[in-house]
Parts: structure tokens; sequence; C-alpha cells
């Protein structure tokens, strides 16, 4: 595996933990969150794991023109939130390479596990349309 590679271990990985109330809006009719409000969750996950260690992604995006799409999400529903819970988010980089990097994250009502997510961003100049390198910048936020 090339050096510029970044894996973590479940041991060694670096958690930040985001804690968020679920809003009325964020719920259906039956007070359960939209299966499509815990991206949500995730990406502030992500933009406040990326805060903890350094980078200030809006600032980042003005000063650079680089943005941070997600690619690929994979997603595990175990359990359902619902309204007014308060949930932590737990967000972690699993791989940081060249090319991509790979937030993993675990969505918590205390102890439950109620979502696993895997999701894949790209580094993308929002100039040119097209994919570049991930910055040192971020990389070294993700290796923080």
């Amino acid at each position: 595996m090339p050096r510029s590679v970044l894996q973590t271990s479940a041991a060694d990985r670096r958690v930040h933990r985001h804690r968020v109330r679920v809003l009325y809006g964020d719920t259906d009719r039956a007070q359960v969150v939209h299966h499509a409000r815990y991206l949500d969750y995730l990406e502030g996950g992500r933009l406040e794991y990326l805060r903890a260690h350094g980078l200030d992604y809006r600032d980042f995006e003005e000063r650079t023109k680089v943005g941070m799409p997600v690619v690929e999400a994979h997603l595990k529903y175990r359990s359902p939130a619902r309204f007014d819970d308060l949930l932590d988010v737990e967000t972690w980089v699993a791989v940081c390479s060249r090319a991509k990097i790979v937030f993993e994250s675990r969505i918590l009502r205390g102890d439950d596990v109620l979502v696993e997510a895997s999701i894949t961003v790209a580094c993308v100049d929002v100039i040119a349309e097209r994919i570049v390198s991930v910055p040192e910048e971020v990389k070294r936020a993700c290796l923080a």
C-alpha cells in the first residue's frame, strides 16, 4: 500500500463526536426520522470532524475553490430515531488517499447504534469541474 494512503483500524481511529437533536421536521407522521435525514446528520458529523482537526470547510472551499462532494454512500439502518431524541454522530477517517477520503460513522442514541455509514468523498475543482488530488491541508486534518 502506498505511504500516502491512511487506513485506520477500530483500535487507532480518531473519533469525533457531534451531538444533534431530532427536530419535528426531520420526522414523518409517526415521529420517526425519515431515512434521508440521516445523510444530513452524517454531513454535519464530517464538517465538525474537519473543524475539530483544524480545517474550516467553508473557508477552505472559498479560498481554494475545491469542494468535497459525496461520490458514494452506504448506510445500514439498525433502529429508528424519533422526534426530540438526542443523537451522537461519531465520525472518523477510515481512508485518506490521493484520490478520496472515506469517512465512517455511527449514529447513536445513548449506547444504541441506530445507523452505521461509510461515506466516500472526492475533491473537485468547482470552477473547472474536474477531480483533483486531495489537498495537503485536507490530508493534515485527516491525519490530525
